[in-house]
């Protein structure tokens, strides 16, 4: 009777040890993976994380920038709009110089209609 429950002893043991193995290759090519630097796809994301907060920033700008203007405050929102334009803007999405063009096209709207007798 003490043989079986020495060979399930032995295979319990057994499992465990491959287990262990296991467990340890797991840590030790992660650890492998994380000395070799970021992947190309967290590059990528990070980036696009990037991108997506200067955009964001820029858009917030420009919302302002809008605001302004319906308060018919010119002169501020010309300063706000001048230097966003001196901004790099290779890190943007396009969908934002579209609207720089078009608050600026609404800045000159309201400025010449200020002006107007």
């Amino acid at each position: 009777m003490a043989e079986p429950a020495n060979n399930t002893r032995r295979w319990v043991a057994t499992l465990l040890a491959v287990l262990f193995a296991i467990q340890a290759g797991n840590w030790l090519w992660r650890t492998y993976r994380r000395l070799q630097g970021p992947t190309p796809q967290q590059v990528a994301e990070a980036a696009l994380q990037r991108k997506i907060a200067a955009s964001h920033a820029y858009d917030n700008q420009l919302l302002r920038a809008n605001s302004l203007l319906d308060r018919q405050d010119t002169t501020a929102a010309s300063h706000l709009l001048d230097s966003l334009r001196q901004q790099p803007t290779s890190g943007l999405f396009p969908i934002e110089l579209q609207k720089l063009r078009t608050t600026t096209l609404r800045l000159d709207s309201v400025r010449s209609t200020a002006t107007a007798p």
